[in-house]
């Protein structure tokens, strides 16, 4: 029995919340294993279940994660321990293995404190605890390589992927049409997930200023302190009525969102891997970014330099004079990536962790 630590993932799932779902839904039948949860019905009734204390949801607050660092550390057993993010239970006498996304903890320490001291003085003195560590991208890897000093041959890289039933270049355009009227859209660049400064949305916003007027910018996914400075740079470029910073949308919207856009933009400095680079194309939305998503984006997508707003502008007229060209190599490139894939992946490490357990 594997048991399978989702603590992180909430009811309303983003980031690695919509990481860990997939994974889980798409485990091989073979597997046997049990989900470690407080919100049962994320899951469904096919998959079995192990109760967590409702305290423990995500909501956002520093206290949450202090709370499901304690309750780690109550945990007791002897099998193997998946999990999805980077926690580590102390006095779990079973094989462990956890999922370290990235190292932004470490690279921006002022903007994580309470990840950057777990990363510093816990996750990296009791490393040696950990059987295995999967990460989400090379880049990932020599970081945590670097940073850990564990042994490469246990650390194991295996790409995330898209939800296909929901990302996919089929939609009703009537349905593109409502969505972006209820947010007052007619010709946008999308950003996806800005919660911190390293996302560097500002690179844009300049870019934005050299576009025709008709074209705005919507961002969704933000998060405060990183908000207010983003809005203050509007208004600071007077450009408030061409642009929209939305903390959260429906997960049910974010498709649409990403079909009526001109282009999905990734400014960002740093990313394990980027998600959204996928999800974009596979709607079949042209994306411009940095070489911080390379390994998402591979050769299907236009890049700009982060600190040059004149690189986006002409990253995006590329983009706007060869758009079927860049569309089709992004839908074919996106078959190479599957949840299933990659569930299968870590099914297959997680027998071989048990396995040798025995």
């Amino acid at each position: 029995m594997i048991i399978v630590d989702a603590l992180i993932a909430g009811p309303r799932p983003s980031g690695i919340g919509v990481y860990t779902f997939q994974v889980i839904q798409h485990f091989p039948k073979t597997l046997d294993f049990v989900v470690l949860s407080h919100s049962p019905g994320l899951f469904g009734p096919q998959i079995p279940i192990r109760r967590a204390p409702q305290f423990l949801r995500p909501d956002g607050k520093k206290r949450t994660a202090l709370f499901r660092f304690l309750y780690l550390q109550t945990l007791r057993g002897k099998e193997v321990l998946y999990r999805t993010y980077h926690g580590i239970s102390l006095v779990w006498r079973g094989p462990q293995v956890i999922t370290i996304h990235d190292i932004l903890p470490v690279l921006f320490p002022d903007r994580y404190p309470q990840q950057s001291y777990l990363f510093r003085y816990i996750l990296r003195p009791w490393i040696s605890k950990v059987e295995a560590i999967i990460t989400v991208s090379q880049r990932s890897k020599k970081d945590i390589l670097e940073y850990f000093q564990f042994p490469e041959d246990r650390i194991y890289v295996f790409y995330p992927a898209y939800d296909r039933q929901v990302f996919h270049p089929h939609w009703e355009v009537q349905k593109v049409q409502e969505v972006k009227a209820h947010y007052g859209l007619q010709r946008y660049l999308l950003v996806v997930g800005a919660q911190f400064s390293h996302k560097n949305v500002e690179v844009v916003l300049r870019a934005l200023k050299w576009l025709d007027p008709s074209m705005h910018l919507l961002v969704i996914g933000t998060r405060e302190p990183y908000a207010s400075r983003l809005r203050q740079i509007v208004r600071d470029l007077d450009l408030g009525a061409r642009v929209t910073v939305i903390p959260y949308v429906p997960q049910d919207e974010l498709p649409y969102l990403y079909a009526g856009a001109e282009l999905l933009a990734v400014p960002s400095r740093y990313e394990g891997f980027g998600i959204p680079v996928l999800e974009a194309m596979a709607v079949g939305t042209p994306v411009v970014g940095t070489e911080a998503v390379r390994e998402a984006g591979g050769n299907a997508m236009v890049y700009a330099d982060p600190d040059d707003p004149e690189s986006w502008v002409a990253a995006i007229r590329n983009v706007q004079e060869n758009r079927e060209t860049i569309v089709q190599k992004g839908l074919e490139h996106v078959q190479q990536f599957s949840w299933a894939k990659t569930a299968a992946g870590i099914a297959a490490l997680l027998k071989d962790v048990e396995q040798r357990s025995r």
